[in-house]
């Protein structure tokens, strides 16, 4: 296992240890995204609601590729980050991907306030009030980003901000959702 210091982390060089399966060229080009496989274990669980109440669970989503972002409304990068999410959302469709943003600890109306002023649509934003994710998930900050493959297994992650809807990141999404 590679070990990172905190300053990497932060930086995004290389976003966690990989002790990965991709070939070597995938491998170099994931990292260099700041995709890495977690070297540690995921308990990759939903189960809360979006705006509306409705309960999503990650077995809702089995058969696509999944990309769940963990975010706040206080988190500057998060917010940052939110567009592009989006953007991302849209550009992968719904048929074999989904994009999903975990608020984490706002409260609802803060939540609606904060998406009336970004490009939000391409995305399900779910609200964990009960702050229940982040031991599930093993979040130590925010942004905290999984791709979670089609057939429910934790592939990639990310700590902090990405450019998610640049395309070489929308290639290394397809490449995990082809390899599943």
């Amino acid at each position: 296992m590679i070990r990172l210091s905190r300053r990497e982390l932060l930086a995004g060089s290389a976003a966690l240890a990989v002790t990965g399966t991709p070939s070597f060229a995938e491998e170099t080009n994931l990292r260099a995204l700041g995709l890495a496989e977690p070297a540690f274990n995921v308990d990759a669980e939903l189960n809360i609601p979006d705006l509306t109440g409705a309960v999503h669970q990650l077995e809702d989503y089995r058969g696509k590729t999944v990309v769940v972002s963990f975010w706040a409304t206080w988190c500057p990068p998060c917010r940052k980050e939110m567009p592009t999410l989006a953007r991302l959302g849209r550009e992968l469709g719904t048929d074999d991907y989904a994009v999903l943003a975990v608020n984490v600890g706002d409260r609802q109306d803060k939540i609606e306030a904060f998406l009336e002023q970004i490009d939000h649509e391409g995305m399900a934003i779910l609200l964990d009030n009960k702050k229940d994710m982040p031991s599930k998930w093993f979040l130590r900050g925010l942004p905290v980003t999984y791709i979670v493959d089609a057939n429910g297994k934790v592939a990639l992650g990310a700590i902090g901000e990405r450019v998610w809807d640049a395309p070489e990141m929308i290639e290394g999404i397809r490449s995990v959702g082809q390899t599943s």
